[in-house]
This record gives structure tokens, C-alpha cells and sequence, in this order.
């Protein structure tokens, strides 16, 4: 999902903040909390990870990897190996 703030007390420090964190101005690929932010003088807009991609649930399971801000679809019998996906929302 998505979310838009509009403000008027960063605009002078070129930053904005998200979950009270402050960011350059720009496209920030990945906050905190793995959001994706496009931050503007007077407003800024952030989105969370695209939704899982399709798997076959009955061989595979989904984990979120903090460390890439993505979700790593692995064999639920072998978490080493990844499974093929079949499409991405999102």
C-alpha cells in the first residue's frame, strides 16, 4: 500500500520524515521499514513491498528478508533452494 503526508515545517531543512526519521529530499529506495519514498518540498509519498509473488504453496513458503527489503520464496523442505515463481503483484 501506499501513503501521502503534505507538510510545511520540513520545507526548509530539504528533508522529509518517515516513522520519525528524517530523509533527503528525492527518491529514497528503501527507509527504515523497507518503504520506497519519493520526498518533495511539500509532501512525500511511500509504499511498502510489493504483495508475495505467486508459488506453489503446497512445495514453498515465503520469508521476508529484512536485510534486501524483499521477500525470498524458498522449498519449504529445503530452505536453501529457491522455488520458481510464477508471477509478481505489485
Amino acid at each position: 500500500y501506499c501513503y501521502s503526508s503534505i507538510w510545511s515545517s520540513l520545507k526548509s531543512q530539504g528533508s522529509s520524515m518517515v516513522n520519525g526519521k528524517l530523509y533527503p529530499l528525492g527518491h529514497t529506495e528503501r527507509t527504515e521499514f523497507c518503504y520506497k519514498c519519493d520526498c518533495k518540498k511539500d509532501r512525500m509519498r511511500c509504499c511498502s513491498l510489493p504483495n508475495p509473488p505467486y508459488y506453489d504453496g503446497e512445495k514453498c513458503k515465503v520469508i521476508f528478508n529484512r536485510k534486501s527489503c524483499d521477500y525470498d520464496v524458498v522449498q519449504k523442505d529445503d530452505p536453501s533452494k529457491a522455488c520458481r515463481l510464477v508471477v509478481r503483484v505489485g
